[in-house]
């Protein structure tokens, strides 16, 4: 698996990809390696300067990248997926939110799964 740290541009044309593509995106919250939701899969829409949006199941999940201190692009066989850590201005330690594609597109069945590997 291949780590790189982009910039907040840079998730943004990763993320515009997957919109464009109306890829089904895993967009998961987590305080450090305990993932407090994993199930919001759809597609995601991009809004103004960085800014999207994902409605799933009745909730609505909105993530700016330049809100993020470090952003680190996680590259494997089966997933592409963007962790974005240290919030800017936000006091709760260890917060992180993943978004990521499955490449054979099996999202639904694998979301678990492929979450625990950009954990580790």
């Amino acid at each position: 698996m291949d780590f790189k740290f982009i910039t907040a541009v840079e998730a943004d044309e990763v993320i515009e990809t997957w919109a464009n593509q109306s890829l089904r995106i895993c967009f998961a919250v987590c305080f450090g390696d305990l993932a407090w939701h994993t199930r919001w899969i759809g597609p995601i829409h991009g809004g103004d300067l960085g800014r999207w949006v994902q409605t799933v199941e009745g909730t609505t999940n909105v993530l700016c990248t330049d809100q993020y201190e470090e952003i680190i692009l996680i590259d494997d066989v089966d997933l592409l997926g963007i962790r974005f850590r240290i919030p800017k201005g936000f006091a709760t330690a260890n917060f992180e939110v993943m978004v990521f594609v499955h490449k054979p597109g099996d999202i639904d069945g694998e979301s678990a799964s492929l979450l625990n590997r950009m954990i580790r």
